[in-house]
């Protein structure tokens, strides 16, 4: 079974990601490596700058690198495996999962999240804390509308994985 766990920058997935991880689940934070920044027109991988504008952003974009998540799924065909995620292409992927859930969380949760966060630096910029806020509402009303389950990434850590393993059973 394959499982795609996202939301929007500081919703909580890498942090889910390390608790399924703690409890000896096959889970993987796709920050860690799996995706990388393209050029939207030419494909091209690029390396994102360290203080990005939002017309760079206008010509990039963050992607699943297609064969790792293919790799993963070849790897963990015959086990659960858990993708923890955020990417512009990752509804070319939402049929390959048998569920998808929605960490979702208010806006001042995010932004808290974003400021304080140690093991990403992702939100922190600006420009990047203005795109995920902006794209908030619409993201989450886009997985909600293809049948996402919402799980309230509020609640302890230990609760929301709870959740989202009684959702599979």
């Amino acid at each position: 079974m394959k499982y795609l766990i996202t939301g929007i920058a500081g919703s909580g997935k890498s942090t889910v990601a390390s608790e399924l991880q703690k409890r000896g689940l096959a889970a993987y934070d796709v920050d860690a490596g799996f995706s990388y920044y393209v050029n939207k027109s030419s494909g091209e991988k690029v390396v994102r700058p360290h203080n990005p504008t939002l017309e760079w952003y206008d010509h990039h974009t963050r992607v699943f690198s297609e064969n790792v998540l293919q790799n993963l799924f070849k790897r963990h065909a015959h086990e659960t495996i858990f993708i923890c995620s955020i990417t512009s292409n990752q509804s070319k992927f939402y049929d390959d999962f048998d569920k998808i859930f929605l960490l979702r969380a208010p806006d001042d949760t995010i932004i808290d999240r974003l400021q304080t966060r140690t093991n990403n630096h992702f939100g922190k910029h600006p420009v990047e804390k203005q795109r995920v806020l902006a794209g908030h509402d619409s993201f989450d009303q886009e997985l909600l509308d293809i049948g996402a389950i919402a799980i309230d990434s509020t609640r302890p850590i230990s609760v929301v994985t709870d959740d989202i393993l009684e959702q599979i059973k």
